[in-house]
């Protein structure tokens, strides 16, 4: 009789242990809600002059390690933080045709989306002109922040921190930059202005603080982009 209980109970918990639980984030099938990958932008490409303001925007297929399908996410705007958005648009294939104003800086990025409603990061941003306007300058492209990353929190302490950004040109016009920097969003200083560098090292002369900036970025033939305004934190 003790013995045959003994099996019993031994059933019992082999029975308990193969299960799945309510519990288990795989659910029955073993396949999890996975983030797709990040697409990755074809055409434009970064810093292109297009011969034409009609563009077959293109991207590569994003993965899916549950194997659910993906949907996109397009969007285009006039602007690299894309507030100015001229196209934000759901899609199921890999390209959409689009129809753009001539001579105008334009930045386009993708995101998929799993029929599970998991999103994946955005793919790069990349910056492109459409067909020249002839005997035209074409304005700089707004820079693109490097470091501190946007609303970072920096150490307790720290005396200096080096701003980074990047800059470009279509016409591959020389740049410079103007830099402003400060406490107060609305009422930045000028720190440096007409350097060449895209590094600058600034000062912090507080704690608990947010500090703001911004960067004014000008060819030579005296087009200028003013560049959105970043922060961090101390």
């Amino acid at each position: 009789m003790k013995k045959s209980l003994n099996i019993l109970v031994l059933l019992a918990l082999a029975s308990f242990s193969c299960s799945s639980g309510s519990d288990d984030p795989a659910g029955d099938d073993g396949n999890t809600n996975s983030k797709p990958s990040a697409p990755v932008l074809v055409f434009p490409s970064q810093n292109q002059l297009c011969t034409t303001n009609v563009l077959n925007f293109e991207w590569q297929a994003s993965t899916n390690q549950d194997g659910s399908s993906v949907i996109y996410k397009l969007e285009i705007a006039k602007d690299n933080q894309f507030t100015n958005k001229v196209v934000d648009e759901v899609l199921t294939g890999l390209s959409k045709i689009v129809t753009l104003e001539k001579g105008l800086a334009y930045y386009w990025r993708v995101r998929a989306r799993s029929t599970k409603s998991v999103e994946s990061d955005y793919s790069s941003v990349a910056q492109f002109y459409t067909e020249e306007v002839p005997n035209s300058n074409h304005l700089p492209f707004a820079p693109s922040l490097i470091s501190p990353f946007l609303g970072q929190k920096l150490e307790v302490g720290t005396a200096t921190v080096k701003l980074e950004w990047t800059g470009a040109d279509v016409d591959n016009d020389p740049l410079t930059y103007d830099v402003y920097f400060g406490k107060d969003k609305n009422a930045l200083n000028l720190v440096v202005d007409n350097t060449s560098a895209k590094t600058f090292e600034v000062n912090l002369d507080s704690s608990d603080a947010t500090y703001y900036w911004k960067v004014v970025v000008k060819d030579d033939k005296g087009a200028s982009v003013t560049g959105p305004t970043w922060y961090f934190r101390l």
